[in-house]
């Protein structure tokens, strides 16, 4: 068997460096969401915003990662994607669960999405999971810990994405990452997940990587059934609308993507200390990979790690 330290990873990812949420109002959204303890870790107004640009916008820090909160003008606004997809659905807040956060984000108005009495105890293992929707119709997910194994008051624990073909997604996303999931699963199903996501009779099939600090979750609803539609979100309509993956070497992996034929969406942008390229998974869903420096307020190398999480499997791994 091959020690870890002898493995060297095929691609120069990083970890999952923020994900973007479209919002109508940025104060009140800014407002609504640092009642989960997320912190401020920078913010920016585009007085010369370009088309397709934001206006404002305003990175929030959990100790492993970031919420971007961007705001155009003029917005789109939007009905709330469906919890079956497709599309980036929620994020993920992860709590201690004398905090009360899920009952917290109700009464700042968020609308909840999971019935019963939520946050649901799926199977007694200390966890207990909520959806709500943010005043905007935005969808997130809380997820409150009896033994949380992160310090502090939050965690960014995933982001989450609904596909209409679980098996693409999961092939795609395996290629760009280089790792392989750490976990799948065929069938969930049952009367509480029913209850979490405020849905009938829900069978659905899952699988979750580990890209260092976060996690990137994938479902596909077999019942009631996730559409099989491209993800077509103008940039500027309200809700997710990508999220960025930080890598060691863009040059490297702008090459590498190419040779594998990964099509690239858009050209090469710069600013405060990052550089990224745009493309789009089999779905649709849009995602940036980007490369930081110094200047840059916000790095992946600065964030926490999950080490409480198997590891990443490399599946073309050589020995050094």
């Amino acid at each position: 068997m091959q020690a870890e330290t002898d493995i060297v990873p095929t691609t120069s990812v990083l970890g999952i460096h923020h994900a973007t949420l479209v919002v109508s109002d940025l104060a009140a959204a800014e407002q609504f969401y640092r009642s989960t303890q997320l912190t401020v870790a920078e913010g920016e107004v585009f007085r010369q915003a370009g088309i397709n640009q934001p206006v404002k916008s305003v990175k929030l820090m959990a100790p492993n990662g970031c919420l971007e909160l961007q705001q155009y003008a003029p917005s789109i606004a939007r009905q709330p994607l469906p919890v079956v997809g497709p599309g980036i659905t929620h994020a993920c807040f992860q709590a201690p669960a004398d905090q009360g956060l899920y009952q917290q984000l109700v009464a700042g108005g968020a609308d909840p999405v999971s019935v019963g009495e939520p946050p649901i105890d799926l199977n007694g293992a200390g966890v207990r999971y909520a959806y709500a929707r943010d005043p905007d119709g935005s969808m997130f997910e809380v997820e409150e810990l009896d033994q949380p194994k992160f310090t502090g008051p939050i965690w960014l624990a995933h982001i989450a994405l609904v596909t209409p073909d679980i098996d693409r997604a999961v092939a795609f996303y395996q290629q760009l990452l280089g790792v392989k999931p750490y976990g799948r699963v065929n069938k969930i199903v049952g009367p509480k997940f029913d209850q979490v996501t405020g849905l009938s009779n829900v069978r659905i099939r899952a699988a979750w990587f580990n890209v260092g600090n976060m996690v990137l979750e994938f479902w596909e609803f077999v019942q009631p059934v996730t559409p099989a539609e491209r993800v077509q979100k103008p940039i500027a309509q309200v809700g997710y609308g990508a999220f960025s993956i930080e890598v060691d070497d863009l040059d490297g992996e702008i090459a590498r993507l190419d040779s594998e034929q990964l099509q690239l969406k858009a050209t090469l942008l710069e600013g405060n200390g990052m550089r990224g390229v745009t493309l789009a998974d089999p779905d649709g869903n849009l995602l940036h990979l980007v490369e930081t420096t110094s200047k840059a307020q916000t790095r992946v190398l600065d964030f926490a790690m999950m080490p409480w999480l198997p590891a990443p499997a490399w599946p073309d791994s050589v020995v050094a």
